[in-house]
């Protein structure tokens, strides 16, 4: 055999051998320990207005060969904590310098969080055989994302939602899920009334200042409040004789708007609002028409939180 050919196996032989050597021993020296995480509480209370700093403060990060890397540590996640209304699991995560990484979940309260609030302008009811753009009524605010209107969703009767709908009270609700997976979901009653001359010309209105409000739990409610006025027969009329208003507006200031004023005493309030459990609620106001004999009803949406 060629003594150049032995000897060019020789050293092939020798390079593989040297090479596995070489690949043993880097693995051997290869870091392959993530560090550890620790956090002073597993549970911790934070505004919703707190920085990362903030909610990353008392979570530190140890490698066994590097040392101190609490400067790596990242938030990975914040996401609803089940069954809880302001508890939510926090993620850390951090890194050492051979890029190993550890992870390490505890409880965020947020001590100023709610839900999504809906909003309203008008009231839900409208006129048979027409289709109804029912999310377009709807604005949505949160204390976390503030305005995620474009992320309500709606359910409910699908007469109501895809077709046009006969004379009725449809159940349905609209609901909206934040950045960090919490839906809030508002049950939500329209009516279909079967149009024409006299529903038009001769039914009473009563107009609103509000149609939904949010309370706190031991707020007190006053219904009275929320009447702004009525329409009927092409005319307004103030409502006399509310106690107290919304939003610093006099009973004077809303009767400027009217010449011609309907008492208090015409209208009559059922409410089964109990502002110390929370709920969703309805008021309803109820009106007949003392020159026509017609009547007619609107409804306040009240959360209690």
């Amino acid at each position: 055999m060629d003594k150049r050919k032995v000897l060019a196996g020789a050293v092939c032989v020798l390079s593989l051998i040297g090479g596995c050597v070489y690949y043993s021993n880097a693995q051997k020296q290869k870091d392959m320990e993530p560090p550890v995480l620790s956090a002073d509480a597993e549970k911790f209370s934070a505004s919703i207005k707190a920085d990362e700093k903030k909610l990353i403060s008392g979570v530190t990060a140890f490698d066994q060969k590097d040392g101190d890397v609490s400067d790596s540590i990242l938030i990975d996640s914040i996401k609803k904590k089940e069954g809880t209304d302001s508890d939510f699991l926090i993620t850390y995560v951090a890194f050492d310098k051979s890029s190993n990484m550890a992870s390490l979940t505890r409880t965020l309260h947020y001590s100023d969080y709610r839900q999504a609030h809906f909003s309203f302008e008008q009231a839900l009811r409208f006129p048979e055989n027409q289709e109804i753009d029912l999310l377009s009524y709807f604005t949505a605010d949160d204390c976390i994302d503030g305005d995620v209107t474009p992320f309500i969703t709606l359910d409910g009767d699908k007469e109501v939602l895809e077709g046009e709908p006969k004379k009725g009270i449809y159940e349905c609700s609209v609901s909206v899920t934040n950045s960090v997976g919490y839906m809030t979901t508002l049950p939500i009653s329209v009516e279909i009334y079967e149009d024409g001359y006299d529903e038009r010309n001769q039914r009473p209105q009563i107009i609103l200042n509000q149609y939904i409000v949010y309370m706190e739990k031991g707020e007190q409610l006053d219904a009275s409040a929320y009447l702004d006025h009525i329409e009927e027969g092409g005319e307004t009329f103030a409502v006399s004789g509310i106690t107290s208003s919304v939003e610093g507006t006099s009973e004077s200031e809303q009767q400027s708007t009217a010449s011609k004023q309907i008492s208090m005493e015409n209208i009559e309030i059922t409410s089964k609002v109990d502002t110390e459990k929370a709920g969703v609620y309805t008021v309803n106001y109820h009106y007949t028409s003392e020159e026509t004999g017609y009547d007619c009803n609107a409804n306040l949406i009240v959360v209690v939180e």
